[in-house]
């Protein structure tokens, strides 16, 4: 069941869905408004998993990594990549990480309704040949972080690319402002813990001791009381980590709260430590987190990848492997305000800091139809 691929019956209950979402009148159809329910109801299941897993005291934040499908949670393994069960886009990426979820609810539009005109970029490329979706018929173009992005998207395909900074700027956090503050008094100084990980046919692997070790001396030498361990969902159980560290997970790619409870640990946190040239870099420069880079290199296994697709990711990874030494550079220049800057610089063409809209900006936007 997890790994079927949408049908002709699928995709045509998807066109009825769209057709109801926009008021055409399909009475005959009106079962299929199940479907729409079936999505509130995913919203509300995987709320509840993320409202457990940070209201645990001890702060305990393990957001389980099944995904929701047909009325009931199942197990993330075995799944083809890059699955999505959500039907609330017409684009399964779309919903990666919640992003659509994320930007509708910024914007004041229903969470579930007349699916966005939009392709949504989930992740971080830095290379000018690296992909994501290729661009489809009723799409007006692509949402992605930072101009240096969309200025190669519109130039690769001719068409619109928006840039509008970096997601996690589009997140709440899942607890309130007063439980944060008690929270930050009783953990002091914090460090969170992201490093470079796996995703479907791409394996990164790195020594777990040496980083354990190397998180330790960053701890006590940036004179951090407290360390959050951020686990993937794909990465292998941990061993060996203080027993005073906590542990973090935010569920699997699927969760439409995934960047809330990535922007309620950033909040938490006082530094970020990473290995690795992604995503959360960015995201914690942009709510002003002290950065860090643990000299512990990560090796990416591309052996399940072939052809054309090897050759993309080889050239991504060694742009990252370029700017990784790049960012370490300017980390370690002696004044503080000249590293904030200088970093600050080096990673605004790809998260887009200054491109962040406001709420009626991103309504606009967001309501254009092609």
């Amino acid at each position: 069941m997890m790994n079927r691929r949408i049908g002709l019956k699928a995709r045509l209950r998807l066109t009825v869905l769209v057709g109801l979402r926009r008021g055409q009148r399909m009475l005959p159809f009106s079962r299929l408004r199940a479907l729409d329910r079936d999505q509130w109801m995913a919203l509300a299941a995987y709320r509840g998993l993320v409202h457990q897993a940070f209201d645990l005291r001890p702060l305990a934040p393990r957001v389980s990594a099944a995904l929701w499908d047909e009325g009931a949670f199942h197990p993330s393994t075995g799944c083809r990549p890059f699955f999505s069960p959500a039907r609330r886009e017409l684009e399964d990426s779309s919903h990666h990480y919640g992003h659509d979820i994320q930007i509708k609810r910024y914007a004041g539009l229903p969470l579930i309704g007349v699916p966005l005109p939009w392709l949504l970029e989930h992740g971080l490329k830095v290379s000018r040949t690296a992909s994501f979706e290729s661009p489809r018929g009723w799409s007006r173009g692509y949402l992605c972080m930072g101009p240096r992005r969309a200025s190669w998207l519109r130039e690769r395909f001719g068409a619109p690319a928006e840039a509008i900074g970096p997601w996690i700027a589009y997140a709440r956090p899942l607890l309130e402002a007063a439980a944060i503050r008690e929270l930050r008094q009783q953990l002091g100084p914090t460090l969170l813990v992201v490093l470079a990980h796996s995703w479907d046919r791409v394996e990164r692997r790195m020594d777990r001791g040496a980083c354990i070790d190397a998180v330790a001396r960053q701890a006590e030498v940036g004179g951090y009381r407290s360390v959050i361990w951020l686990r993937h969902w794909k990465d292998p159980q941990l061993d060996g980590l203080p027993p005073s560290w906590i542990v973090a997970c935010n569920g699997h790619r699927s969760n439409p709260w995934f960047l809330d409870a990535l922007r309620t640990l950033l909040e938490l946190s006082d530094g970020l430590v990473s290995n690795a040239f992604g995503t959360h870099l960015g995201y914690g420069v942009a709510l002003e987190k002290r950065l860090h880079w643990l000299p512990v290199q990560a090796e990416q296994d591309l052996s399940h990848l072939s052809g054309a697709k090897l050759e993309e990711e080889a050239t991504e990874w060694a742009e990252r492997e370029r700017l990784s030494a790049e960012l370490t550079a300017r980390l370690a220049l002696p004044d503080p305000a000249a590293v904030t800057a200088a970093v600050r610089d080096l990673l605004t063409p790809y998260w887009g800091f200054d491109s962040v809209r406001s709420e009626a900006e991103l309504r606009r936007l967001l309501l254009v139809r092609p």
